[in-house]
């Protein structure tokens, strides 16, 4: 696999998962989590920071912002999938009792 080609589909991967977790805040119609809130902001910074050092960084500094945009991004995706996560199973919940 070419460079062009892992870069291509990172920033596929990671504007996929930018584009979902601010949709799902936006559908909610009651109150939001904090926790979803946090979620959304870490993958948006994390995402900010990946594609900017990617178009604008040069040397080892700019990898290693890339790398902790990268790891924000992945955290906010994990927090964000386990408050969704939890939102259901407490619907499922409610609707069995």
């Amino acid at each position: 696999m070419s460079d062009l080609t892992f870069l291509m589909l990172l920033f596929l991967g990671l504007t996929l998962g930018v584009v979902l977790s601010i949709y799902h805040v936006m559908r909610q119609k009651r109150r939001r989590s904090v926790l979803l809130l946090i979620g959304t902001l870490l993958v948006v910074s994390g995402y900010v920071l990946v594609i900017g050092n990617l178009a604008f960084g040069y040397g080892w500094g700019a990898l290693w912002w890339a790398v902790l945009g990268l790891a924000m991004n992945v955290f906010g995706l994990i927090v964000h999938l386990f408050v969704i996560i939890y939102h259901l199973l407490l619907k499922k919940r409610r609707v069995r009792s």
